[in-house]
C-alpha cells in the first residue's frame, strides 16, 4: 500500500513541477513581451506559430479565425496537457509511442510546409522577424563579404 501511495505522490509532484516550469516560461514570455522565443531569435516562425492567437480566437467564438492562426491548435493543446500528465510515454507500448510520434511529426511538418509556402515571409503568423538576432548576424556577415 505504501509503494502505491509513494508512486502517486511522485506522479503528482512531477505534474506540479512541470506545470510550474511551464508557468515560469509563460510569465517570462509575457513579461519580456517577445512572443515566440524561436521566432524572436531566428526570425522564422516555429511549427506551433499562431497557437496562442488561435486559442484566444477559439475562446471568443471565432472558430474560423482560430483555424487560420494555427490549423492544429485543437490538437496541440490536448497533446501538451497529456504530455505534462503522462510524461514521456503516452502509450504503454514503445512501438505505439514511436508510431504516434512519427505520425504527429508528419502532420505538423506537412502543415508547416503548406503554411510556409502560402504565407511566408509576409503574412502573419508566418511572417519573418527581421529584428531577430540571427538575421542581424547574417546581415553583418553579408556586409563583411561584400
Amino acid at each position: 500500500m505504501k509503494k502505491k501511495k509513494s508512486k502517486s505522490n511522485n506522479f503528482i509532484k512531477n505534474i506540479i513541477h512541470k506545470l510550474l516550469v511551464l508557468a515560469v516560461v509563460i510569465i517570462l514570455i509575457l513579461i519580456l513581451d517577445i512572443g515566440c522565443i524561436f521566432k524572436s531569435l531566428t526570425g522564422f516562425p516555429c511549427l506551433g506559430c499562431g497557437t496562442t492567437r488561435a486559442c484566444i480566437s477559439f475562446l471568443h467564438g471565432r472558430w474560423l479565425e482560430a483555424f487560420y492562426w494555427q490549423p492544429l491548435f485543437w490538437l496541440t493543446v490536448p497533446l501538451l496537457l497529456v504530455a505534462v500528465a503522462k510524461g514521456e510515454n503516452i502509450f504503454k507500448s514503445k512501438r505505439a509511442n514511436i508510431i504516434f510520434i512519427i505520425i504527429l511529426a508528419i502532420i505538423y511538418l506537412g502543415t508547416y510546409a503548406v503554411r510556409m509556402y502560402l504565407l511566408f515571409p509576409d503574412i502573419a503568423p508566418m511572417d519573418y522577424n527581421y529584428d531577430a538576432p540571427l538575421y542581424q548576424v547574417f546581415i553583418k556577415i553579408k556586409s563583411l563579404i561584400n
